[in-house]
This record gives structure tokens, sequence and C-alpha cells, in this order.
């Protein structure tokens, strides 16, 4: 497995990470709301309130910074989004087999947690969105990235694989492929057109997706 590894000067006490924090989470602000290159030392300097010399002094090169600022960013998603909801699929898919759940049940109940997965993610996590799209579209750019990428997606990817083989899935590698492609291709839709991010939109999608997916016994 790829190592997180950042890039920029290490912090060597307590309040110096905790600065060297602030300087990531500004940039990472920035690229949200106006963009990968309004990432500034000058501009990260205002939004974090420290000053100039402060950014200069972790990340002489600005690229170093914007690689370290999407380095938290991944670190943090992988602890915060993805491997919670990974526990989550699974403790759905252990307690259906338990109960002995029909496959129409299951069908409905997988399409409600990845329904509600995506709307919190819309609702109340629009900044990852939209920071995890731009991190990737970075990955491409900077080869730096794209071992972190790589994680990031493998995560995403592993949860999905182990999710498609309790479920039964012949093909659980391809079927996860499948589901991430249509999970994430979603997000970019509702987050250009947040209007259409409702529970019926959603779930119908993802009940039709899984309806294909999931096989008969």
């Amino acid at each position: 497995m790829t190592a997180i590894r950042y890039q920029g000067r290490k912090a060597r006490r307590a309040g110096s990470e905790q600065r060297r924090q602030a300087i990531l989470d500004a940039a990472l602000n920035i690229i949200v709301t106006d963009g990968i290159r309004a990432v500034r030392h000058r501009a990260v300097a205002r939004e974090a309130d420290v000053p100039l010399s402060a950014t200069t002094y972790y990340f002489k090169d600005i690229s170093d910074l914007i690689a370290d600022a999407f380095t938290l960013f991944a670190e943090r998603a992988l602890d915060t989004v993805i491997r919670p909801f990974r526990d989550q699929a699974f403790a759905l898919i252990e307690e259906f087999e338990k109960g002995g759940a029909d496959r129409e049940q299951l069908i409905e109940a997988l399409a409600s947690a990845t329904t509600a997965f995506i709307l919190d993610e819309l609702h109340n996590r629009r900044e990852h969105l939209v920071a995890e799209q731009a991190f990737l579209q970075e990955a491409i750019l900077d080869p730096r990235l794209r071992g972190l990428a790589d994680l990031y997606l493998k995560e995403m990817a592993m949860l999905l694989v182990d999710a498609c083989r309790a479920f039964g899935s012949p093909t659980p590698e391809m079927d996860a492929e499948v589901i991430n492609a249509r999970i994430m291709a979603l997000e970019v839709r509702l987050l250009t057109h947040p209007e259409l991010a409702d529970e019926d939109t959603v779930k119908t999608r993802m009940r039709h997706l899984l309806e294909k997916l999931v096989p008969h016994e």
C-alpha cells in the first residue's frame, strides 16, 4: 500500500504543526471556493491569518503546498468518509445475512444506505466532493499525487469489492467498478445541478443499478 507522504518542511513543535495545518486548511478552502489556480502564498497566508513568511517557510514551492493540501484531504477522507461508509455497508450486509432477508429487501436496504451516503455528501460535505474532484484532476498533472490517488481510489474500490462479494456477486471486482463509476458520475452531476439532489432521484438510480448487479438466488 502506498504510504501517505508529505512534501513540505516538517513542523518540529506542536504549535508549529498547528500553524502548518492551518496553512493546509486555508489552501483547501481556496481550492474549494476559488479553484486550484487561486492558491498562491499570499492568498493562503491571508486565508490562514498567518504571516506570508510562514507559508514560504513550510512550502517554498507552491506545488508542494498544493500537493500537501491534497495529501491532508485524502488522509482525512479515508478516516472520516470512506472507511466509516465501508463499516456501515458491512454491518448492513451482515445484519441481512443473519436475518435471512430476501433479495428485494437487500436491494432496498443497500439503495437506501447508498442514497443516504450520497445525499449526506452533497448536503453536508459538499466541500469534500469539490476537493475530491480537484484532487483527482491534479493527480493527472502532478506525478507526486498519483500514488496517493491510487491509494484513495483503491480504498473505495476494496470497500465495494467486499460489499459485492458479500451480496454474492460472481464478478465482484467488475461490479465494484460499475458501482464506483456510477456513484462518482452521479455526484458530479448533482454538484453541478444541486436542484436534482433529492432522495427519489438518487434512490431510483441506485436501486436500478443494484437490480442489475445483485444476483438472483
